[in-house]
C-alpha cells in the first residue's frame, strides 16, 4: 500500500495497524497531496517520535494542507527539535499555516520559541496575534510581558482578551510592569484592570508604587485598582462561610 497506489483509505488502513513507517513513506512526494496530507495527519495521531523528521522536511511542501498536516502533528508530538524549524514557518505566506504554527509552539512550551512569537505579535492577521497571545501565556516566560501589555491596546478586541489571559496565566513577574503602564493614558485602565484581577500579589506593589510617585496618571489608575482589590476581598470574606462572622455564634471555636 505504498506504491504509486496508495489512497487516503490506505492511508487509514495504516494508522489502524499503527504502520508509522509505512505512513512515513506515504509522504514521498511521488504521492498525490491528499495522501501525503492524511499520512501527516495520521501521523500526529500516533504520535511516534519516529515521525518527527519526517514532518520536519515536509515543512515546506508546495501545498499549504499538508504544510499544515504537518504543523499539527509536530505540535501533537510535542518534540522540541521541531521548534527551529516551526519558526520559520511564521512566515509562510498563508495565514492559516501561521496561526497553527503559533498553536505548535505554544503547545511544545519551550521558552526558545518566545522571541519568534514576539515579532509574529505585530502579525497582521488578526489570528495569528490571538494565537501569539494565547501560546505566550502558555510558556508563562517573563520577557513576553511589555509585548503583552501593549498588545492590550490591539485593534482587536479578542486579541486583548487573549494579551489579558496571558499576563494573569505569567503572574507576579508581571505586576511591576503593569503598574509602570498606568502612566501611558493608553492602555493605563486596561492595565489596572489586569492588576485587579491579580489580586493579592498586586496590593504591596500597588502600596508601594503609590507611596513613592507624584505621578497623576499612575495614582489614579493605582488607586483604582487598589480599592477594587481591597473590596473583591472583603466580598469574598463576607462570602466565607467559614468566616467567623458566617458562623452562627453558639457554633463557633
Amino acid at each position: 500500500m505504498t506504491g504509486p497506489e496508495m489512497t487516503p483509505a490506505g492511508v487509514e488502513d495504516l494508522r489502524v495497524l499503527g504502520d508509522v513507517d509505512g505512513l512515513i513513506r506515504a509522504l514521498d512526494p511521488a504521492h498525490p497531496a491528499e495522501v501525503r496530507r492524511a499520512a501527516a495527519v495520521s501521523l500526529g495521531d500516533l504520535v511516534d517520535p519516529r515521525a518527527v523528521e519526517p514532518l520536519i522536511r515536509i515543512l515546506g511542501e508546495k501545498d499549504e494542507q499538508v504544510r499544515l498536516a504537518a504543523v499539527l502533528s509536530l505540535a501533537k508530538i510535542g518534540d522540541t527539535g521541531a521548534v527551529a524549524p516551526l519558526t520559520i514557518l511564521l512566515s509562510d505566506p498563508d495565514g492559516d499555516v501561521r496561526t497553527a504554527t503559533v498553536v505548535a509552539l505554544g503547545m511544545i512550551g519551550d521558552r526558545s520559541s518566545v522571541p519568534a512569537l514576539l515579532s509574529a505579535l505585530s502579525d497582521a492577521h488578526t489570528p495569528v496575534r490571538d494565537a501569539v497571545a494565547w501560546a505566550l501565556g502558555a510558556i508563562r516566560d517573563e520577557q513576553a510581558v511589555r509585548p503583552l501589555i501593549r498588545a492590550l491596546s490591539d485593534p482587536e478586541w479578542h486579541v486583548r482578551m487573549e494579551a489579558e489571559w496571558a499576563l494573569l496565566e505569567i503572574g507576579r513577574p508581571a505586576v511591576e510592569p503593569l503598574i509602570s503602564a498606568l502612566h501611558d493614558e493608553g492602555i493605563r485602565w486596561k492595565a489596572a484592570g489586569v492588576l485587579v484581577k491579580l489580586g493579592s500579589m498586586a496590593l504591596e506593589p500597588l502600596r508601594t508604587a503609590l507611596q513613592g510617585t507624584s505621578d497623576q496618571n499612575v495614582r489614579q489608575g493605582g488607586e483604582w485598582a487598589l480599592k477594587k482589590i481591597r473590596e473583591l476581598r472583603t466580598r469574598m470574606k463576607e462570602r466565607d462561610p467559614f468566616t467567623d462572622n458566617n458562623i452562627p455564634e453558639g457554633r463557633r471555636p
